[in-house]
């Protein structure tokens, strides 16, 4: 398989992560949980499906890269495209890969504090060792009278 077959597949593939990024970001902000676990399953799919072009990819043109192809004069301007919009699409693909592990983790600290609430006192999350601390008892917003 050319080299340029390659990297445009590559481009297809880094497109349908980035499809499934912008879905997966829709989808924390609405909080929609099933639509989440789908499109986390479908990006599963693509990333396996691009680490398995990037193994061809080195298999087939060990050691090869644009520069290389560059240096040595053998960079045409359709690789040379092929190269710009991966390394475009890869950057796109990091930012929205950031968004989303940021509303994820917003998400998740929203919770534990609600969580923490309703509970009282008590951790509602495990420390670095796995364990529950300052359990502290009776100061759940349940257990209070009004």
């Amino acid at each position: 398989m050319e080299l340029i077959t390659l990297l445009l597949k590559q481009n297809k593939i880094l497109e349908s992560i980035l499809d499934c990024l912008k879905r997966e970001k829709q989808a924390l902000i609405k909080e929609d949980a099933p639509a989440l676990l789908e499109i986390i399953e479908e990006k599963k799919q693509y990333i396996n499906a691009l680490e398995q072009m990037e193994k061809k990819r080195e298999d087939t043109y060990p050691g090869m890269s644009l520069t290389k192809l560059k240096q040595s004069g053998l960079l045409t301007d359709e690789l040379e495209a092929a190269g710009k919009e991966m390394h475009r699409l890869t950057k796109l693909v990091s930012e929205y890969q950031e968004t989303n592990e940021l509303l994820t983790r917003q998400s998740l600290a929203y919770v534990n504090k609600m969580i923490s609430v309703i509970k009282g006192g008590q951790k509602s999350t495990y420390d670095a060792k796995g364990k529950m601390d300052g359990q502290d008892g009776d100061k759940s917003i349940l257990n209070r009278s009004v």
